[in-house]
């Protein structure tokens, strides 16, 4: 439980000129010089693209500029205006560039907007962080009386340190639920666990999170990446969105309407700290993807002895069995979190572990499969599983028969189990070599019904009753 007592909140005006000569090069005026009179009510990281609404006015905002990342030309030209124009609009005082990380001199496009806005621009040198900026801005504070505003500092440089341990998610969140006095929830798109912590360190009441992913559903789903007020059984909330996209994460307090402007300074640092957080996570996950389709494809050419010393660097470990799925979807679908997979084209060659009957696919996939068999005769059946995949019926995934053993018994005993017509209609399908007509004739039915009995016996073994290898099997099987 945490004890330590509330921090006290109060606001201070220093101007920018003296943070300035107080940082001592880690912040250098770029324009204009000298520097206007502007006074700052603080100091802010983001690298979003609207990032006033965390702000309250008067801010030094500082930034790498990841917004005019990957922009050349008169897009880059228009999107550091648009920048500008919304920064202006939400009252920021100036701008703060971080030379090194995504630009290494102030882009021309930027000092353009800023001095036809009429925005001061400053820069940090590469070798000096955003933290020593912070760090002399307090200071300035301290000096002046505001030793409230201290603790402010300490909060950010806790979050900063939570930042850095394994557990980083569940840390900043302690660290800002202190801070604000209330819960806090971090709610990441995707797979990723969300966090949750109350003021003191104890975990809110049950069903919380729950009622809160709804939420953060629902608004993933409509597409809104604006702060939302919502009321759940805790009380009223605010969700800020932290991350954009598909997978937009969002950053929950347990409280409604405008957070103070020293809270609205925490939750900027520690929004600021999710996100590229989860940024590194996505590398790291791209990565361990790309190694991955490497030793797919090794294995694919029949490399596997490589496969296995790439493998081994890697810390991965290889199989002696697999089963070879090809999906004719691209991206790894959910529910195939286990499988090593590369994607060739249009298709999507999957390795799974062979420690089951069958391999583990979501439902709903479009492909086809063999297997299991030893890693080295991969690269035998790949041709012919990659074209069944081609050729299977959509939402639909077909066995191709090859592998070191077919399990036709269990086959048998599961259209057995299942009862009613299924299992003579397979019979009479097998015994008539696939004819719709003989089989119709010798069950006393209609094609059309040994057609939907077939569907539903295929779709119950996950198989393709006009393999070969798999009908000779089935045949031999349901004749003993």
């Amino acid at each position: 439980m945490d004890t330590r007592p509330g921090p006290p909140w109060g606001p201070a005006m220093i101007t920018l000129a003296q943070l300035a000569e107080a940082a001592r090069g880690d912040l250098v005026p770029y324009w204009p010089v000298p520097l206007p009179r502007v006074e700052l009510t603080g100091v802010h990281v983001s690298e979003l693209e609207d990032p006033t609404v965390f702000l309250d006015g008067g801010e030094l905002l500082l930034t790498v500029g990841m917004q005019l990342a990957g922009r050349h030309g008169p897009e880059r030209a228009e999107a550091a205006r648009a920048y500008v124009a919304r920064l202006v609009a939400g009252r920021v005082a100036a701008l703060g560039l971080g030379l090194g990380s995504g630009h290494s001199m102030v882009p021309d496009e930027l000092r353009e907007a800023c001095a036809e806005a009429g925005l001061p621009l400053l820069t940090v040198p590469r070798e000096s962080p955003f933290l020593a900026v912070s760090r002399a801005y307090w200071e300035l504070v301290r000096r002046g009386g505001e030793a409230e505003l201290t603790a402010l500092l300490g909060l950010q440089v806790a979050l900063t340190r939570a930042a850095s341990g394994d557990d980083a998610e569940p840390s900043i969140v302690r660290e800002l639920a202190h801070a604000l006095g209330t819960w806090v929830a971090y709610l990441p798109g995707g797979e990723r666990r969300a966090s949750c912590a109350g003021p003191a360190g104890e975990v809110p009441a049950p069903g919380l999170l729950d009622e809160l992913r709804r939420e953060a559903a629902a608004l993933r789903a409509a597409g809104r990446g604006a702060t939302a007020t919502v009321q759940i059984s805790a009380g009223p909330a605010a969700l800020y969105p932290v991350e954009s996209g598909a997978g937009r994460a969002y950053l929950a307090v347990g409280r409604g309407g405008q957070l103070a402007p020293p809270e609205r300074h925490l939750f900027l640092t520690a929004s600021t700290l999710l996100a590229h957080r989860a940024a590194a996570l996505r590398r790291a996950e791209e990565e361990r993807a790309r190694g991955d389709g490497m030793l797919v494809a090794l294995v694919l050419a029949g490399h596997d002895d490589a496969a296995r010393l790439l493998a081994g660097q890697m810390g991965t470990a290889l199989p002696e069995s697999v089963y070879l799925a090809v999906l004719a979807t691209p991206g790894l679908p959910d529910g195939a979190a286990a499988a090593l997979a590369v994607e060739s084209g249009s298709l999507l060659h999957l390795l799974l572990p062979a420690d089951a009957p069958r391999p583990r696919l979501p439902s709903g996939a479009h492909g086809a499969w063999g297997g299991p068999v030893p890693l080295r005769r991969v690269r035998e059946i790949a041709g012919q599983v990659a074209d069944a995949a081609r050729q299977a019926p959509v939402g639909k995934v077909v066995r191709v028969g090859h592998g070191l053993e077919l399990p036709a018994d269990e086959w048998a005993a599961a259209l057995a189990a299942a009862g009613g017509e299924l299992l003579p209609t397979v019979r009479a399908y097998l015994k008539n070599r696939g004819h719709w007509e003989a089989s119709a004739r010798d069950l006393g039915v209609h094609r059309n019904s040994v057609r939907h009995r077939m569907a539903r016996a295929g779709e119950l073994l996950g198989v393709d009753f006009d393999d070969p290898d798999v009908a000779a099997h089935l045949w031999l099987a349901l004749r003993t």
